[in-house]
């Protein structure tokens, strides 16, 4: 979902085939200085600090192109160390990076080192285990965050639960999700 108002005109997806109620298409995203179009559905490659795992940047290149040209990027890799602002003052994520010919995607869990803590998570915000302790984080500071990122889109904040809640606690993580996003747009609209 692209939750940033101002950016909306540098991607667009384009529906090439139909099945039933799934799509397949072209995604292009307009970075500063390249345009990158990757087929759907596409792998997005999980990173750390905004770079994949198991390849270092001067290797990029060796990967299938377009295929593998999205980045799936989690902001709370950011969340000690270099400052959101001092990331924003130097031009969001794919100028720190020096890769304007990929797409990133901001999406708040990696499924390895920040992982959803849905026991504290409480009607404020949600609730990471990361490296650096507990966080929790509200709608408006995540959307600071993606704000100060530009990553091409984000993921909204999600009150994610296991699969083993009760009902009640389901019911009550849709609702604060749909709440969240709510925020975030609003949010958006103000930066």
């Amino acid at each position: 979902v692209r939750i940033q108002g101002h950016r909306r005109e540098r991607m667009k997806f384009a529906v090439k085939a139909l099945s039933g109620r799934a799509r397949a298409g072209v995604l292009q995203v307009q970075n500063p200085g390249c345009c990158v179009s990757m087929e759907t559905p596409c792998l997005m490659l999980s990173t750390r600090k905004g770079l994949p795992h198991f390849l270092s940047p001067d290797l990029l290149s060796s990967l299938p192109s377009p295929d593998s040209h999205l980045f799936q990027v989690c902001p709370l890799h950011f969340a000690e160390g270099l400052s959101m602002q001092s990331m924003n003052n130097l031009g969001g994520l794919h100028k720190m990076l020096g890769l304007p010919e990929y797409g990133l995607g901001a999406v708040l869990r990696d499924s390895i080192i920040c992982l959803p803590e849905s026991s504290s998570t409480n009607k404020n915000g949600a609730s990471f285990e990361t490296p650096f302790g507990r966080l929790s984080i509200k709608p408006a500071e995540y959307m600071k965050m993606i704000s100060y990122m530009k990553p091409n889109w984000a993921v909204s904040l999600p009150d994610e639960v296991p699969a083993w809640v009760t009902e009640k606690r389901n019911k009550s993580s849709v609702d604060r999700t749909i709440l969240w996003l709510d925020d975030c747009i609003k949010s958006s609209k103000m930066e």
